[in-house]
Order: structure tokens, then C-alpha cells, then sequence
């Protein structure tokens, strides 16, 4: 099979720096090996690398008994394809992860947990960020991966929280060489540094932030000290990616190259410290740690890496190569074009609709464009971006809950470009743009409606067709109580949006402005929406399984199962809860508890199936296991008023008649609008001898409870209130 060109490429310039750059490494065989990855820890934040405004004694230390290198980038600045580039040595394009959405590591690109682990290795890894879950794929290998965050925090945790849990999985390996993989997800935005750093750097909570992070690494390599590792281990800190905090324009990162979100710091530490204090200028990347780690090793080093073994002094170095960094982020998610760029020692080329190029050593900080010059290096470098086969790989499904998640840590997406549009945007015409999307959303998930709904105008008036802008507007108004108006912007939104409102952009309108009909009580208008989006086939599992809950609500079942049957193999809890109800209200009870079950092997705490559980025993006349089911749910939730109604009825047919009268007395007590608790505890505390109780109850019973749905029981109440009467007469 004829490989690309850029492959091709690419592997050749990798044989010819080894053998040409590269002495042969020392070998440190079954060494430990750690690698540290503080996220967006921009380079030039470090006092290592010349910063004067934070104090990170602990990252200092390390330093010392390090090779630091100078100039190490990035591949891509974003957290997932940045850390699969990490450990594949594999460029983006090359991994297939090419943003934080909508992509995932395959199995046929072994990571370096991979390679270690078949080596005898004990393989641990914990992560700070929801962004490096589990089912990313960056697991493979690892005997251990820890990515659960707690419910106050679903999207990121403290650092010292990982590491604690990476220490105490460290404690049960034994007789095995170790590979550890921490992330620590400070100084990621939201900046909120704990104290005493939040106090020492209020006027700068970025660098609080990395002084937290130095901590808790300074913590783990104590850790490490203490079980006699740190000497003999082969140590990497670095950082995935660096933060833009508006040097050109861009408050966090993604969208654009310039060095200060692609160049980040990267020291290595050899066992004994060896060539401790030394410093590397010439360009490195982060591919170049996985084959790094198999040379010190001794391990045979995968073949076609566009990464090369780091050089463990400068003479070793190339000071002539090009590292390559991408960004496919404005294209995906803001329907702006992609970017690349070349850098060395010298020179940073960025390819865009508008090319640029900075000479790095008069103008390290980016300011004068050369492009316009067209000098040798302009020309090379761009002559090269331009032969590289680099193919634009189309995200995978996304759902509402992870696009709102990735948000929340300061992603932003809006309408995006398809990937064979062309004539795309320039990025970097659109800064201001940039500003306004970034304010909105950070007033948005603040939960500022006001100000949102403020911002989301100006971003409308300015480009009609972002409808991420109208579909915040619309929210932050529900949230003020203006549900009609919020129905009307978010419809506005999608006629805006046009024929380029496609994908789960639009799929996300139709559904939230269902939500929104759904709660302004116009479930009818709301089925029409919903009914319209799986016409366009635009309609989610989700959509589907709102729509079929209404269906099943209002006496459509078979209706309901005709749009629940294909997702009956569906892995989420929800659905398949829902499809139990439906297949109960149709009478084919055996298969909804099959339903219900295995939503509750994939949730075994969703309150709503042990609830249905208990409901479907009742109906199969078994008022033991419904009980146990019902009881069951309370634990998880004690205040369910609906559930103590149901608890009374399982009670009463085993004969706990005190337990029913207390289960309904509960259920009345949290929520007076639980009629049929109200009418049962009346009926039994009459039958039971308890007339006052009774009484009172069926008073209240008949104040209360809506004449059109409960006039039969009304009828009862007011004969059995006659029968109270007349007893006491």
C-alpha cells in the first residue's frame, strides 16, 4: 500500500535527523518512567524559561536536575489531540484526533502504554479534565486510568486529588518497572487558583494557577522520593499546549499558532540526574517523547514517527528542523479556516488564507509579519506546508451534554464550515469576533442572563447566522422567566441559520426550542417541533426519546415504541428506561423488565428505573419485590414524594397498614398536591380506626384535588365524610 505523501515525507526527514543529529542515547533499561502534563502551562510563564512574576520552587528544583529544552511545541493547541500526538509520537493528522469534539484515539495507533505495558511495565495514568475521559481512547495500555470526577465537579478536579489517586493505584504495584501518566489541569480556564495562590496572585489568577500546579507536582515527586523512584526515573514535565491570554487577539487557545499557545515547556530528567542543568535550544516537539522513552530504554523505536529520540545536548540537536503544529479548530467549530505552521530555529511560518511568517530571534513575540518580503524561508517553508498530504478527517457525533461540558471550560463553537468548503475566513480577521463570542459564553455558563442576553444581541446584529449566539440568548431569557420571548429567538435562530444551520447545531435548536415549548405548557407546539426535526432527519436519541415520552404520557405507546424499538441495544440508561415504560404501557411486561434492567446495569443509581422497577412489581402482583425496589429508590432519594405514594400502595397489600399510613403521610407532607396519597391515607385511616385523621385528610382531599381528573374519588370522599359525620352524630 503506497503511503501518502506526507507520510513519506515526513518519515524520511525522521531517519535522516536520527541518524544524522542524534549520538547514540544512553541506555537506562526498565527504568521508571513518568510523564507530567500541566495543561495549558504556557512556556514563557515559568521562571525556568525567564519569568519573573511567579514562584515555582518545586518546578526549579526539577529544572536543575534536568535537560531543559527551549523551544519544544506543540502539535496542535488543544487538549485531547495535543495529548494523543503525546502518546502515539503521531501527528494529528496521522492519529486521527484533530479537536477536543467529536474524535477518538483507535485502537490501531499503540500508545506509549501500549509499548511499555508489553514490556512487563505497570501502567498507571490519572487525568484533571473531563476532556481526557475514558472513551477518548488515550486509556489503551494503561492497568489504570483514572478519569472520575465527583457531581459538584463533573468537568475537571484538583490536581492534588489526581495525584493522590495516581499514588495510592502506585502503592498496589509490585516487582514491576512503572509507567506513570499524570495531568493536572491547572492553569486551564476558569482560572480560579485555591489560597493561598488566589490571595498572592489576585491581580494575575493564570499564574496563580501555575504556582497551585507547582505544588502538587512538587508534591508528586515527593511522592515518588519516598518509594525510592524519583532517582531512578526517567522523568518528563511538559505541557500540551500554551494560552493565548490575548497576545494576538485570542484570551485561551484553539483557534490560533502563534508561539505563545503552541510552545511549551518540556524538561527531561534522566536516572541519576545525568546531564542535570543543561539546555537545548534547538526546536523539539511533543512527538519526540514517546521515541525518547523507547531509546533510553533500549526498546526498538516504532518506525515512521515524525518524531525523533530529544537530544540530550546541543550538539546532538537540529537546529535546521521543522516542527509542524495544526489547527483545524476554526474550521470545526466557528466556521473560520484551518491553519498550520512550520517552526525552527529561526523562522515560524503559519499557513492561512493570508500566510504569515516571523523571524524568531529579532521578533520573538510575533509582532511583524513577513510574509509580504516572500524571502527564501517564506517561500521553502510554505512550499513544504503545501506538499504535506494532511487530509481533514469529519468529526464523529457529539452529544448536547458533551458539547455543554466542553463549553463550560471555555470551548466555544458555533455554525461550523464543512471540511471541503473553501474560501474560508481568515482566522485572524476575525479577533474582535473572537472577543465577543468568548464574553458571551463566559456570561452565559456565569449564568449573567441579563448581560448574555445583552452580548448575544451584539453577536447576532453582527453575524445573523451564528445560531450558538441566538440559542444562548434564548436560554439566558428562559432562565428570566420570558419563556415566549426565548421561543422566539430561538426560532429566529434557526430560520437565520439558514441552509449552513446543518448537524448537531441545528439538532440542538429544534431541541431546545422544544424544551422551551415543553415548558411554557405548549406540549402540542412542541410535538410539531420535534416531529419536524426527525422529518429532516435532524432529530437525536434524545429528541426522539422526548418526543416519545410524551406519546407514552398521553396514551401512544405503540407510537412510542415504533420510535424507541431501534435503540433497544442503546447504551443509555434514559432510553432505555423509557422503552421499558412504553413496553409496560402496551402490556408486554416481561420485556420492559428485561428494558429496565439493563438500564440499570449501565446506572445502577438512576432513581427513575428503580422507581419503574418497583411500579412494573406492582402491576405483576408482587408487592414484596415492589416494595424492595421502591425502598431502594428512596435511599438514593428520601424526598420523593411520588415514590413514598407507590411505597404505601406495596405496603398496604402486604398488611404493613402503619407503614402505608406513615409512607402516604410523608409523601402529603413534601408535595400537598400527592392526591392519591391524600385520598389513600384517608380511606385506610378511616378503615383503620383513625377518624380524626381521616377526616382531615378528605377535607383536604376535596379542597384540592382537580375535579376533572379525581371526580370519582371526589364523589367517594364526600360519602365517606357523610359516614364520618354521621358516626360522630
Amino acid at each position: 500500500m503506497r503511503l501518502p505523501a506526507r507520510t513519506i515525507v515526513l518519515s524520511l526527514v525522521s531517519v535522516l535527523f536520527a541518524s544524522v543529529c542524534s549520538k547514540r542515547a544512553p541506555i537506562f533499561a526498565r527504568s521508571p518512567v513518568v510523564v507530567i502534563s500541566v495543561d495549558t502551562l504556557r512556556a514563557d510563564h515559568l521562571p525556568a524559561y525567564g519569568y519573573g512574576r511567579v514562584e515555582t520552587p518545586h518546578l526549579d528544583a526539577l529544572r536543575r536536575d534536568s535537560i531543559l529544552y527551549a523551544n519544544a511545541y506543540s502539535p496542535v493547541p488543544l487538549t485531547l489531540p495535543a495529548h494523543a500526538s503525546l502518546l502515539t509520537g503521531l501527528l494529528p493528522y496521522q492519529n486521527g484526533v484533530r479537536d477536543n469534539i467529536g474524535f477518538r484515539l483507535a485502537r490501531s495507533h499503540p500508545t506509549l502504554a501500549v509499548l511499555l505495558q508489553k514490556k512487563g511495565y505497570a501502567t498507571g495514568a490519572a487525568v484533571s479534565s473531563y476532556v481526557l475521559q475514558s472513551d477518548r481512547g488515550l486509556n489503551a495500555g494503561f492497568d489504570f486510568y483514572d478519569a472520575e470526577f465527583t457531581a459538584a465537579s463533573p468537568d475537571e478536579r484538583p490536581g492534588a486529588r489526581t495525584a493522590e489517586r495516581l499514588e495510592k493505584w502506585l502503592d498496589t504495584v509490585r516487582d514491576k518497572p512503572v509507567f506513570l501518566f499524570l495531568h493536572l489541569y491547572e492553569p486551564h480556564a476558569p482560572y480560579a487558583p485555591p489560597e493561598p495562590y488566589r490571595s498572592r496572585y489576585a491581580a494575575n489568577p493564570y499564574d496563580g494557577e501555575i504556582a497551585a500546579a507547582d505544588a502538587v507536582v512538587g508534591g508528586f515527586l515527593d511522592a515518588l522520593r519516598r518509594r525510592a523512584l524519583y532517582d531512578r526515573a526517567i522523568v518528563f514535565f511538559l505541557s500540551d499546549h500554551g494560552e493565548g491570554l490575548n497576545d494576538h487577539g485570542e484570551a485561551e487557545h484553539g483557534v490560533f499558532l502563534y508561539r505563545e499557545a503552541i510552545r511549551v515547556p518540556l524538561f527531561l530528567k534522566l536516572p541519576g540526574s545525568k546531564s542535570a542543568g543543561k539546555t537545548v535550544a534547538a526546536p523539539v516537539g511533543l512527538v519526540d517523547v514517546l521515541p525518547t522513552v523507547t531509546a533510553l530504554l533500549g526498546l526498538e523505536i516504532p518506525k515512521d514517527l515524525p518524531g525523533v529520540p530529544l537530544p540530550l545536548g546541543e550538539r546532538d540537536a537540529c537546529s535546521e528542523r521543522r516542527i509542524y503544529s495544526e489547527t483545524l479548530y476554526p474550521r470545526l467549530q466557528l466556521g473560520w479556516s484551518d491553519l498550520a505552521s512550520l517552526t525552527n530555529a529561526h523562522y515560524q511560518y503559519i499557513e492561512a488564507p493570508r500566510p504569515e511568517l516571523y523571524d524568531l530571534l529579532a521578533d520573538p513575540r510575533e509582532k511583524n509579519d513577513l510574509s509580504r518580503l516572500k524571502t527564501p524561508a517564506f517561500r521553502s517553508m510554505r512550499s513544504e506546508v503545501e506538499s504535506l498530504a494532511r487530509p481533514l478527517q469529519e468529526p464523529g457525533p457529539a452529544t448536547p451534554e458533551e458539547i455543554k461540558r466542553l463549553a463550560s471550560l471555555g470551548y466555544i463553537g458555533v455554525v461550523p464550515g464543512t471540511l471541503l468548503e473553501k474560501g474560508l475566513p481568515d482566522p485572524k480577521d476575525h479577533v474582535e469576533t473572537l472577543r465577543k463570542l468568548k464574553e458571551l459564553f463566559t456570561l452565559f455558563y456565569a449564568k449573567k442572563d441579563r448581560e448574555a442576553v445583552a452580548a448575544a444581541k451584539e453577536v447576532v446584529s453582527e453575524n445573523p447566522r451564528i445560531l450558538s449566539a441566538w440559542r444562548m440568548m434564548g436560554e439566558s431569557l428562559a432562565r428570566a422567566g420570558e419563556l415566549e420571548e426565548a421561543v422566539r429567538v430561538v426560532e429566529k435562530g434557526i430560520e437565520q441559520a439558514g441552509t449552513r444551520g446543518v448537524g448537531e447545531e441545528i439538532s440542538q435548536a429544534y431541541d431546545q426550542l422544544a424544551s422551551l415549548l415543553d415548558r411554557a405548557g405548549q406540549r402540542a407546539r412542541s410535538e410539531r417541533v420535534l416531529r419536524e426535526a426527525i422529518r429532516q432527519n435532524l432529530a437525536t436519541e434524545q429528541m426522539k426519546r422526548r418526543l416519545a415520552k410524551v406519546l407514552t404520557e398521553t396514551g401512544r405507546s405503540p407510537e412510542a415504541l415504533a420510535l424507541l424499538s431501534p435503540f433497544a441495544a442503546s447504551r443509555d440508561a434514559a432510553t432505555l428506561d423509557l422503552l421499558g415504560v412504553a413496553l409496560a404501557e402496551s402490556g408486554r411486561l416481561p420485556e420492559a423488565r428485561a428494558s429496565f434492567l439493563r438500564a440499570l446495569e449501565l446506572e445502577a443509581e438512576s432513581v427513575d428505573v428503580l422507581f419503574h422497577l418497583g411500579t412494573l412489581s406492582l402491576r405483576e402482583k408482587n408487592p414484596a419485590a415492589a416494595r424492595d425496589w421502591f425502598e431502594k429508590a428512596l435511599r438514593l432519594n428520601p424526598r420523593a414524594p411520588g415514590t413514598l405514594t407507590s411505597l404505601g400502595l406495596a405496603q398496604v397489600q402486604l398488611g404493613d397498614d402503619a407503614g402505608a399510613l406513615d409512607s402516604w403521610s410523608k409523601a402529603v407532607s413534601l408535595d400537598p398536591r400527592q392526591y392519591d396519597a391524600l385520598f389513600n391515607l384517608a380511606v385506610l385511616s378511616g378503615r383503620t380506626g383513625r377518624y380524626d385523621q381521616a377526616r382531615r385528610a378528605l377535607e383536604r382531599f376535596l379542597s384540592a384535588a382537580p375535579p376533572d381528573r379525581y371526580a370519582a374519588n371526589i364523589a367517594e370522599a364526600r360519602r365517606l365524610l357523610r359516614s364520618l359525620a354521621a358516626r360522630k352524630s
